[in-house]
């Protein structure tokens, strides 16, 4: 007789809800865990062993506690911030009626992300401002650090919303590759949106500060800016990726409700890949 599935419990609180996330981050296959600490030491490695000119083409902004703030960016660009609902499907199917536990589902997969990145980058920023004895701004960095990446999350999801898929293991969904087209295609090209979909909203985000940058600093972005125009370009940053964050996940939950037929088909089956 084949074991019965166990019960679905949802969470009451949003404290509940990130205590069962962490709770699956760290439990086989530890995908989250994994895919940050990949990402983390991939960018590392590129920041400090490319040649030069390689280097300047991949990273458009350079400097000290720039190191700290790109990495946070970088680890954050994987999977898991796309990917929201397949990995969950039993419990989205269960709430996909209700916004509020929606929304606290999206929220706590999202604090989970982030807090893998934000405080390791944020000591990362502390270590390098002490050492460069640039206390002001390496401040204004934690702050960013701390806030902008969590905004991008909340519309990053929404390619998981529209476009969500099952997590099968690569020999299996390669023995099941056909259709080609939904099988492989689709679910590569889905892998790889993240790396490209994540900075460019960080971007977006830093719109301001990289303005203030370019105009104000004597030699654009490869010098510094006053601590103040630093600061404030940095301010208006962190008030976009609040309100980025609180808009976009009720949108990503509006989106997930003119979507139930579909998403409800397509979570239910995973021979859809």
């Amino acid at each position: 007789m084949a074991a019965m599935a166990k019960p679905i419990v949802l969470p009451a609180t949003l404290r509940q809800a990130v205590r069962v996330e962490f709770g699956r981050a760290f439990h086989t296959p530890y995908e989250v865990p994994i895919v940050v600490a990949v990402n983390g030491v991939l960018m590392a490695s590129l920041w400090f062993f490319l040649p030069p000119h390689w280097k300047n083409a991949l990273f458009s902004v350079h400097g000290t506690l720039a190191f700290a703030m790109v990495l946070a960016g970088w680890m954050l660009s994987d999977v898991p911030a796309t990917n929201v609902l397949g990995p969950d499907a039993r419990r989205v199917l269960a709430i996909l009626d209700d916004p509020v536990m929606f929304r606290r589902l999206l929220y706590a997969k999202n604090i989970v992300l982030w807090s893998l990145v934000a405080p390791l980058c944020s000591v990362i920023a502390l270590a390098i401002g002490i050492n460069a004895h640039d206390i002001s701004a390496m401040v204004v960095s934690i702050v960013a650090i701390a806030i902008v990446p969590f905004g991008a999350l909340g519309f990053s999801a929404w390619v998981g919303i529209r476009f969500p898929y099952h997590p099968i293991a690569l020999a299996e969904r390669w023995a099941h590759r056909r259709p080609w087209r939904h099988m492989i295609i689709r679910w590569f090209s889905l892998a790889l949106t993240p790396y490209i979909l994540v900075p460019a909203i960080l971007i977006v985000f830093m719109l301001p500060s990289l303005a203030f940058w370019s105009i104000f600093a004597k030699h654009g972005l490869q010098s510094r800016l006053s601590d103040g125009e630093y600061a404030l370009g940095m301010l208006i940053a962190c008030v976009l990726a609040v309100a980025g964050s609180i808009g976009g996940h009720r949108l990503g939950e509006r989106l997930a409700r003119r979507r139930k037929a579909k998403l409800s088909a397509y979570l239910a089956d995973p021979s859809h890949g």
